[in-house]
């Protein structure tokens, strides 16, 4: 069973989605289809959790409204000094965090690109078994 903590994902849908391919095609039930399967689930369970990163990693511009902090609350001149002051402290931080985003939004890229392949590759491979399987019942078919 696929387990996932992003509430984004919705487990039935994809089990759904599994359980179809599964039916859909008799040689799926192979452990690399299902490997590969679910590679690109994981993956886009990866870049989900990229898309919630990279839009919690950008320095605040306006002050949380769960804040209400007693001088600050008060002065929208403060709370702008204040967002200052923590964007400065932190601007590495937020620095690293965009490179480590982009990293791994090319890893997934990378990785998207290598699945991809593989089906290629593989699509290729039974195509040519057919075809060595054809020429095979030719040749036992023709008379000699």
């Amino acid at each position: 069973m696929i387990r996932s903590r992003n509430p984004k994902i919705d487990v039935a849908a994809l089990e759904a989605q599994v359980a179809e391919e599964l039916e859909r095609d008799p040689q799926a039930r192979s452990s690399e289809r299902l490997a590969r399967l679910a590679a690109a689930v994981h993956l886009r369970t990866i870049e989900n959790a990229l898309e919630h990163a990279e839009a919690r990693s950008a320095p605040r511009a306006t002050w949380p409204a769960e804040i209400r902090l007693f001088p600050i609350h008060l002065s929208p001149a403060l709370q702008r000094f204040v967002l200052r002051v923590v964007g400065l402290i932190f601007r590495d931080q937020y620095e690293v965090n965009a490179h480590v985003i982009r990293a791994q939004r090319e890893t997934v890229g990378l990785i998207d690109g290598l699945l991809d392949r593989i089906d290629l590759l593989e699509s290729q491979i039974e195509s040519e078994r057919a075809a060595l399987r054809a020429e095979r019942m030719a040749r036992r078919d023709a008379p000699d």
